[in-house]
């Protein structure tokens, strides 16, 4: 299954790159999302 029509590109900042568990990997742009992701998964890793 292709996604491309949800694909959005961020034009600047800084993203985070999450790796919530063994198979799902997420960008987010707030220490808040962060904090939030974190929460929610606590084995969540920061990967970049």
């Amino acid at each position: 299954m292709k996604n491309s029509k949800n694909k959005v590109k961020i034009a600047s900042g800084t993203r985070i790159k999450l790796q919530l568990d063994s198979r799902t990997i997420i960008y987010v742009r707030s220490q808040a999302a962060m904090d939030m992701w974190m929460e929610k998964y606590p084995g969540a890793k920061v990967i970049d």
